[in-house]
């Protein structure tokens, strides 16, 4: 696009030099060589940080105020930018050719949209969100940005009811896929029911879904695919290990055997998800045996094999079920198993009934030690048997963690985002890496 197409778009009015934009930003910490600045309203004014885009390579920028462009650079003026940013996502989706696949759910967005991304490359061409943005802003950046390609995949995200609706209407996939409904995000809905309804509201604005068998119900598309027990497509075995998966998934009667190096359940579901897609989509099924390639994002599932111990960096994200299964990859490993668990935020009314149950998993499963951190994981250290320590202070946790014994034990780390937990998962590797 140019500067005089983007202000035809926007309805916008152009000052300065009609120039080439080889993309769009919102953060002129990431600006691009040729891209547009978009500034927008939040905590801070946009608008304070346009001279900084220009500087490091913008070659333009939105502006709901009175500004002319420096020379050689041009500005568009129009009424609200975000609004205007999101005008650029539409057009460049009323220009895409490929099928677009959305991906929500509980547990398991990102892995499996990264997963679809994965297979689908070796066979054709595609673009996908980049990290998780999957909310508003993330998908109107990322739909901004487009590119030719034969697949998009895209995650949605929410917290609160209407948002996979809107988020949906703006994307128009072809292709919905639910990865799995669980208790998450439960502030934001009078009922778990509620929250099943949401996720399931992508299905209504696609031609095709693919969702689990225990949902089915709830899908709205003209041709729903099951997945998981009973489903179109489900498993047929599973060996787990600590070194990782091996497992044969049925696609509509045809078997294919299958190894991932990662533990747990969240590959093995993704690629539940992936077999349906390729037989949907007429491509092999054989191409599901890459899998074995597949390495999910950072500190979601990442296993470290150190001189001192096992570390388990799960530290992204936090849930009921992403808690179980990282709990039961570490039940794997034959040693002392401790558990560095943060809070699993945003439950609302079931948050204290689901940190009591996460202690009494824990010991179900044999942990040894727990240490907790954030004030709703007391009820956590309350129902959980073994050695525990608890703490609401991140300086006194590190301190703590630093001299805390730790050799020879299997380590898990995982908590919301909210916790930051990333911090204490470089203090235990530097400990365990000696």
């Amino acid at each position: 696009m140019d500067a005089k197409e983007i202000a035809e778009v926007t309805g916008g009015e152009l000052y300065g030099n009609n120039l080439p934009v080889s993309g769009f930003h919102f953060d002129s910490r990431e600006i691009r060589q040729g891209e547009l600045f978009i500034p927008l309203l939040g905590k801070r004014d946009g608008h304070q940080f346009v001279d900084d885009a220009l500087s490091v390579g913008a070659v333009g920028f939105l502006t709901s105020r009175e500004v002319k462009p420096p020379s050689g650079k041009f500005a568009i003026k129009v009424t609200d930018t975000f609004e205007a940013f999101k005008e650029i996502a539409l057009y460049r989706r009323s220009r895409f050719g490929g099928t677009v696949v959305a991906v929500t759910g509980s547990v398991g967005k990102t892995t499996t949209k990264e997963l679809l991304s994965f297979l689908f490359s070796l066979c054709a061409s595609t673009y996908s969100n980049v990290k998780s943005y999957n909310n508003l802003l993330g998908l109107t950046y990322t739909m901004a940005n487009l590119k030719q390609a034969d697949f998009y995949f895209q995650e949605l995200g929410t917290n609160a009811c209407g948002e996979i609706g809107e988020l949906s209407s703006l994307l128009s996939p072809d292709v919905g896929v639910v990865t799995a409904v669980e208790r998450a995000h439960l502030q934001g809905f009078g009922s778990f029911k509620e929250l099943i309804s949401e996720k399931f509201s992508l299905t209504a604005r696609t031609e095709v879904s693919i969702v689990p068998t225990c949902f089915s119900s709830f899908s709205l598309s003209k041709k729903t695919i099951t997945f998981g027990k009973d489903g179109d497509v489900h498993l047929t075995g599973l060996e787990e290990t600590p070194e990782g998966n091996r497992f044969e998934v049925s696609v509509f009667g045809e078997k294919v055997s299958l190894f991932t190096p990662v533990p747990g359940f969240s590959v093995v579901n993704a690629s539940l998800i992936g077999g349906a897609l390729l037989k949907e989509m007429g491509y092999p099924l054989n191409l599901l045996k890459e899998v074995s390639r597949f390495r999910p994002p950072k500190m979601r599932m990442e296993i470290y094999r150190l001189p001192g111990g096992i570390l388990i960096d799960d530290s992204y994200n936090a849930n009921p079920a992403s808690f179980r299964n990282a709990l039961k990859v570490l039940s794997l490993f034959k040693i002392p198993k401790l558990v560095v668990a943060g809070e699993m935020l945003e439950l609302g009314s079931a948050s204290a009934e689901e940190h009591r149950l996460l202690g009494e998993e824990m010991n179900r499963l044999n942990v040894e030690e727990l240490i907790a951190y954030g004030k709703k994981t007391e009820e956590t250290v309350k129902t959980f048997k073994g050695k525990a320590y608890h703490f609401t202070d991140r300086e006194e946790l590190l301190n703590f963690l630093s001299e805390y014994p730790l050799k020879g034990k299997a380590i898990l780390i995982k908590g919301s985002r909210g916790n930051r937990l990333e911090e204490v998962v470089k203090l235990i590797y530097k400990r365990l890496e000696r």
